[in-house]
Parts: structure tokens; sequence; C-alpha cells
């Protein structure tokens, strides 16, 4: 890659990561709404030491596949697929790394599997320009569905 296309590869992984990071913040949104909790949705500002005593079950300590699936329950006609899980997942706790001197990125999710005493490959993306592009495009569209989702006027307590 040359330095534009590099620039653009590093652009587009933020981006992903941004998408990513909004989307689980709508899927919980979307989830209050849903449950008819929206009257507990925590109002801005959000700043550093600001404490909410009522909230919305959607925003308890849940990992994005747990938010995931409970949207996906909601939603399954906006479903989130699992490769998404998987993707973020591996963002958030894998390595990218050149492998074998290619002039590819690989993104890679390891496992310990303490067992067995081997450590396992869970996640493994070649990070390929035209790759990289086509995930951020659909999880733009995927984030404008959540979002018109939230935006209908959904009946409460629609579970």
């Amino acid at each position: 890659m040359n330095e534009k296309e590099t620039s653009q590869f590093f652009q587009n992984l933020g981006e992903i990561w941004r998408d990513i990071t909004a989307m689980e913040f709508l899927m919980r949104c979307a989830i209050a709404k849903n449950d008819g909790e929206e009257v507990r949705f925590p109002q801005p500002p959000y700043e550093k030491g600001r404490s909410y005593k009522e909230y919305p079950k959607a925003f308890k300590h849940l990992s994005f596949e747990m938010v995931t699936n409970k949207f996906n329950k909601r939603f399954p006609e906006i479903a989130v697929p699992q490769e998404l899980i998987q993707l973020r997942d591996a963002m958030a706790h894998g390595i990218t790394a050149e492998i074998n001197k290619s002039d590819k990125v690989q993104l890679v999710k390891f496992k310990e599997m303490k067992d067995q005493k081997e450590l396992k490959v869970e996640f493994s993306l070649t990070l390929e320009f035209e790759r990289i592009t086509q995930i951020r495009q659909s999880l733009m569209e995927l984030r404008r569905h959540i979002v018109k989702k939230i935006n209908e006027n959904m009946p409460l307590n629609n579970k």
C-alpha cells in the first residue's frame, strides 16, 4: 500500500471501531425503548462522576455479545450477524500483525485452552483495503437500520 492507501486503511479501521461502539449504544437505546424504559434513559451531559439512580436494564454491565443477543431477540428483522460480534471482540482483544512479510495485515485473536494447554486461533481476518471498506459500508447501513428502529413509533413493552 502506498501512503495514501495506508492512511485510508487506518481511517476505515477507526471508523469501523467508532461504528461498532455507536451501534452498541444504539442497540441499548432500542432495547430500552422496546422494553418501555425510555423514561429511565440516562440524560446528557455525560460527565465523569455523574450517576443515575434509575436507568434501563439495557444499560447494566453487559458484554457486547450479550447486548447484541438481546437486540437480535427483540429485532430479528435487523439482527446483527455473529461475525460482527467476533470482529468487535477481536478488535478489542486481538492483535494486528503483518504475517510472514506478506505485506498484508491480519487481525488475529487467540484463546488459551487451559484444559488442553494449547493456544487456539479464535478469529482471523486478513485486513485488505477492499474488505475493510466493505465492512465499513455494511456497518453504516446496519447503524442506519438501528436508528430507524429507534425512531419508529414502537408500542411499549413489546417483548
